[in-house]
């Protein structure tokens, strides 16, 4: 098996002026109870999802801005300040029902620059980026 690089974005849900915070989708891994097939047509496991938002969480928590140099090594740019991967247990807890799975996040903006572009309208998405490897199922 080899890792392959991947990369999509999801619109940015709200946008807190006061806060400096953006909340959106990181991943969503079912979408009208189907899997979501990526540009690769891969998909994304949802109990992956959560050992791999668990692990962001415990050890980066950092946010960057732009994968276009294609090394997702863009500097760090706002701290995910809240996080939740909506699976069907959680959703049930909540009292949800079913839904959309994947993880929500807010990301507190810190640089100037990528603030005023995210309230301009030029960064309308959040993005993850990462290496996965590739599993048949």
């Amino acid at each position: 098996m080899t890792d392959h690089p991947f990369h999509f974005t999801l619109p940015i849900a709200k946008a807190d002026g006061a806060l400096r915070t953006v909340w959106g989708w990181a991943s969503v891994t079912v979408e009208d109870g189907r899997p979501l097939i990526d540009a690769e047509g891969d998909t994304i496991q949802t109990d992956e999802l959560v050992r791999a938002a668990h692990a962001f969480m415990a050890h980066s928590r950092r946010g960057a801005a732009g994968h276009a140099d294609g090394g997702g090594d863009a500097p760090a740019v706002g701290t995910v300040v809240e996080s939740l991967v909506l699976t069907p247990a959680v959703r049930e807890a909540l009292g949800m029902g079913e839904g959309r799975e994947g993880w929500f996040v807010g990301i507190r903006i810190d640089d100037e620059a990528v603030w005023a572009a995210a309230l301009a309208g030029d960064l309308p998405a959040l993005s993850i980026g990462g290496v996965a490897r590739r599993v048949a199922l």
